[in-house]
């Protein structure tokens, strides 16, 4: 009996060790190790273009900047990847770091303001807040904040001191199958180290990579001009495919058709309370500390407007833009930009997709509303 039991302790011993090692060693979405990231920051901060390693994690990132940086910026820029763009070029601010992530949430945006107060004692002077509709959206089942312990737990952190209570945990845990992650990294709930899909996602990698799975993503300085990148001041550089007009780019923008699916936007009819109540928790956080906030609203493609707009098919589009703009107009905010690219003579050429705007898109608009530029 004991030696069966004894049998039973040590195979269960051999096969977590195995879990472990291969999630910790493999680590595809690097949430355990931060290696990769760190030497990313280092190039960054120290004036490079950084290539964009595969898979790499972008709260991970961010915190590996926000701990190297020795001053702080007099502006930031918060938000998910349609602010990606906004950077010194765009914006005319000289001293300004771009925190954008894929996937920002409501929760996500009080990581790094808690970050800079941690390190500096202070929040920046400036802070720009991309707002995406979803972000209000109560139906909205991103879980990314999740995924790293630090990240989560300096959000946590500020949004408990200023909304009473810790951030709700959706029960949508949107993608699930480590199988099929059509390319990104793979997010879950569970404890990275011992979990047994990440362990599933991670042989998945070592099938596809071989023994290169093992050696994870060093960042490298980018030489390539059409290869995306992180450049100096946080802001992004597309792959050339994506960065410049071409007529693939336009075909995939022109196909879309009906209403934005993306984190559930098409179940969201109105602005979610306990959404809009931390957003105005964060901003009145910062004034109070002297910090002067923007919001930017980047606009949707004009083929995706006839659908969202005109269709109505995305009526929470049009709920949460009236309530930013009430909202900055009490609490004496700059509004640059809406969700309706029309209004700003945009067309579906100076598109990336349906809600991604390039560059020159981005830069019109950021213009549209500082005509000193």
């Amino acid at each position: 009996m004991w030696k069966l039991v004894l049998r039973v302790v040590v195979a269960a011993v051999l096969i977590l060790g195995v879990i472990v090692g291969v999630n910790y060693f493999v680590d595809a979405s690097q949430v355990i190790t931060s290696r990769g990231q760190e030497q990313m920051a280092e190039l960054v901060l120290a004036g490079h273009t950084v290539a964009v390693p595969e898979n790499y994690n972008e709260r991970v990132y961010q915190m590996a900047l926000v701990e190297r940086m020795k001053d702080i910026p007099e502006t930031i820029v918060l938000g998910a990847s349609r602010g990606m763009y906004l950077g010194k070029e765009i914006t005319g601010y000289d001293t300004l770091f771009n925190h954008c992530v894929s996937g920002a949430c409501i929760e996500d945006y009080y990581a790094v303001p808690q970050l800079y107060r941690e390190k500096f004692g202070k929040y920046p002077g400036r802070v720009i807040l991309e707002i995406s509709p979803w972000v209000l959206n109560e139906f909205n089942p991103e879980i990314r904040w999740l995924e790293v312990f630090s990240w989560r737990s300096a959000l946590e952190k500020l949004y408990a001191a200023l909304n009473g209570r810790k951030p709700d945990i959706k029960e949508s845990a949107g993608e699930t199958d480590p199988f099929n992650s059509d390319g990104q990294p793979f997010y879950s709930r569970e404890n990275p180290w011992f979990s047994l899909p990440y362990f599933q996602y991670n042989c998945y990698v070592i099938s596809q990579k071989g023994l290169d799975a093992f050696r994870g993503n060093t960042a490298r300085i980018s030489t390539d001009p059409d290869e995306a990148a992180e450049l100096p001041d946080g802001s992004v550089r597309n792959p050339a495919s994506q960065e410049n007009p071409n007529p693939r780019r336009l075909a995939q923008v022109l196909a879309e058709t009906g209403a934005v699916t993306f984190e559930y936007a098409h179940r969201m009819t109105r602005v979610g309370e306990k959404e809009s109540a931390a957003l105005e928790a964060l901003i009145r956080e910062l004034q109070e500390h002297g910090t002067e906030v923007i919001l930017f609203l980047a606009p949707f493609s004009p083929t995706q407007c006839g659908y969202s707009f005109d269709q109505d098919l995305n009526p929470g589009f049009r709920a949460a833009e009236a309530y930013l703009r009430d909202l900055a107009g009490k609490n004496g905010l700059r509004l640059i930009g809406g969700y309706d690219s029309r209004n700003f003579g945009l067309t579906d050429e100076q598109y990336i997709d349906y809600s991604h705007p390039d560059k020159s898109a981005v830069k019109a608009v950021w213009e549209s509303s500082n005509p000193s530029f």
